[in-house]
């Protein structure tokens, strides 16, 4: 009996190790263990940029609107909430809006930033 389970043991960190090893070969230099797998991050080059610059503008400008929104339905509940005395729920919805706020600064200063460099570079 013992010695049936120091082969499988044996078998089992063969497997692995094969497994580990696989994974290890298939890295890309970007340190990614399966290379380009769904959510990588894609890299535009400069042309692309430049040929695409109406569609990242348009992108913004479409977050920028689902965060007005998304204000806007936030704000409404939080009235809502302050007239009803739910202090817990409007301290939540106080924390959802200062995130929107966050996210409309960085994408703020990311349209910016990409302005300048479509100034510069197309």
């Amino acid at each position: 009996m013992k010695r049936s389970h120091i082969i499988a043991t044996s078998v089992v960190v063969l497997v692995g190790s094969i497994g580990i090893a696989g994974v290890a070969a298939a890295a890309d230099d970007s340190g990614n263990g399966l290379g380009r797998g769904r959510g990588a991050e894609v890299q535009l080059t400069d042309e692309q940029k430049c040929e695409h610059q109406d569609r990242i503008r348009e992108r913004a400008a479409n977050l920028q609107t689902r965060i007005d929104e998304r204000q806007a339905r936030l704000t409404e509940r939080r009235a809502t909430a302050e007239a009803e005395g739910l202090t817990d729920l409007v301290a939540r919805i106080d924390r959802a809006l200062e995130r929107l706020a966050t996210a409309e600064t960085k994408l703020a200063e990311r349209l910016a930033t990409f302005e300048d460099w479509v100034a510069t570079n197309c």
